[in-house]
């Protein structure tokens, strides 16, 4: 979300589902190795191969029908 929007850090925090920019910051710095705002300024827009977009859009079967 980061690299694809506009929108703001905090807005991309909240959408996550943190309640706290402060702990999305420092977790997002552990796992990814720099600040939100780093990453997003040093990142252009993730590419996705098309075999990975059509994986994700196909329909799956749901394993709780049986």
């Amino acid at each position: 979300m980061l690299r694809e929007t506009g929108r703001s850090i905090t807005d991309v925090c909240a959408d996550v589902g943190f309640n706290s920019l402060g702990t999305f910051s420092r977790t997002f710095r552990e796992i990814v190795g720099e600040t939100p705002t780093a990453y997003r300024e040093g990142n252009g827009p993730v590419v996705v191969p098309g075999c990975v977009q059509l994986a994700n859009t196909r329909p799956r079967k749901d394993s709780s029908s049986g």
